[in-house]
């Protein structure tokens, strides 16, 4: 096959390997489909070149001689606009997994990984394939982390922190069957500002149970405009581990649903595994006060704390909801969908619902449902929607349910 015409417009690859007919074998390849490379056979002249020259592409053996490529991973990460990396490597699956994993969470969005010897066909469709853009986005003009309590109070005043509604599906029918309650703050002034912002800075102050309440209140409202037509709804409120040593909360949360006039089997409660929990004991004697009153209880974000098994077999949880960082790249990670797999298996033997957070395709989709994973969400469904829009985009994906049974694709896309 010969070689394209070469322009200097073309994409360019740095290739990173201290084999030179390793990296012969891809620059032919490179050269092969049109595009320019420049090979590095140590760790200093590739951060050299990375410094100094905008590439598309970067090949990078994990194994560099004295240096390695994980510290060339962290170079590329700390790029304004970031290639495609292919690690490629000798060393078994799991490392090359792991690797990739790291390149991702440094923020190196786009990156796969390619086992030695290489195969020339999956290398070839690793550089035509369009990188993801990976540029990082601009600082917002006012810093976030400015915001006080005295901010937070006046948002609580002015009704400025307010619930969105993220749809809960059945993954095997598509039917809605429920949906997240998500604190959400726009304020005029400081413009939108993220729970990670908030819900931090309520702990901290105190006022964490006033928006927790709010975020109730406007969760058992939606529930109640939508009973006529779904009397099932459920809808999952999160509630901060530092409310569980509260006595009072469970009846709080108990004459709120009586005003509303609302079944307590229509709420689940959400506590994240990942929170510490100042007292066990009295955090025990809250869910189980809450489970009495026929109210769910979900161990939010599992698998990602360093107890989650102890809670789950102390605790009376009904539901089990694996945390999207599992989810969102479960079917080309055979370490995460192992966990997935276990993770619906076990809420099986506990007799649990399980919930599958961050579902983005169509393909995961399918997947999980095969599984036998029951509700999901996630983008592909709908984002978290205000109280009106949610029950607009409910109506309209009632209008036209998927399918009963698995979901084929070409049905699934009309959503």
């Amino acid at each position: 096959m010969p070689a394209c015409q070469i322009d200097s417009s073309s994409p360019l690859v740095l290739i990173v390997d201290d084999d030179r007919m390793q990296g012969r074998l891809i620059g032919e390849i490179c050269s092969r489909i049109g595009y320019r490379s420049v090979f590095a056979a140590s760790y200093e002249v590739a951060a050299e070149l990375i410094s100094t020259t905008a590439f598309n592409y970067v090949t990078v053996d994990l194994a560099l001689g004295e240096r390695d490529g994980i510290e060339l991973l962290r170079l590329v990460a700390a790029l304004q606009v970031r290639p495609r990396v292919i690690v490629i490597s000798g060393c078994e699956q799991r490392i090359l997994n792991a690797a990739v994993r790291l390149a991702h969470s440094t923020g190196v969005c786009d990156a796969i990984a390619l086992p030695k010897p290489i195969e020339l066909a999956a290398l070839r469709k690793a550089l035509i394939s369009k990188p993801c853009d990976c540029s990082v986005p601009q600082r917002p003009a006012r810093d976030q982390a400015v915001i006080t309590a005295a901010d937070l109070d006046r948002a609580l005043r002015n009704g400025e922190i307010y619930a969105a509604f993220q749809p809960k599906i059945a993954l095997a029918t598509g039917k809605v069957v429920g949906c997240e309650a998500l604190a959400r703050w726009d304020s005029p002034t400081l413009g939108p500002v993220g729970p990670d912002l908030f819900i931090p800075l309520a702990e901290r102050s105190g006022a964490i149970k006033a928006v927790t309440l709010q975020i109730l209140r406007s969760a058992l409202q939606l529930v109640r405009a939508t009973g006529r037509d779904d009397p099932k709804l459920v809808v999952a409120v999160n509630l901060s581990a530092t409310l569980l040593s509260d006595p009072a909360i469970s009846e709080d949360i108990g004459r709120l649903l009586q005003e509303a006039e609302v079944s307590p089997r229509a709420l689940m409660i959400e506590i994240t595994e990942t929170t510490a929990m100042d007292d066990v004991s009295l955090a025990m004697d809250t869910l189980l006060r809450l489970r009495i009153k026929g109210i769910g209880i979900s161990m939010d974000d599992f698998g990602t704390g360093y107890s989650s098994m102890s809670k789950l077999a102390q605790m009376p949880f009904c539901e089990l909801k694996i945390d999207r960082s599992f989810i969102s790249n479960c079917l080309n990670d055979a370490d995460l969908w192992k966990v997935v797999a276990s993770s619906v298996a076990i809420a099986r033997a506990y007799n649990m619902t399980t919930v599958a957070e961050g579902i983005e395709t169509f393909e995961t989709w399918q997947a999980l449902a095969t599984l036998g994973c029951d509700v999901g969400q996630g983008f592909v469904f709908s984002r978290a929607l205000r109280h009106d829009a949610f029950l607009a985009w409910c109506k309209q994906w009632n209008a036209a349910p998927p399918a009963k049974g698995l979901p084929e694709p070409q049905v699934l896309r009309k959503a």
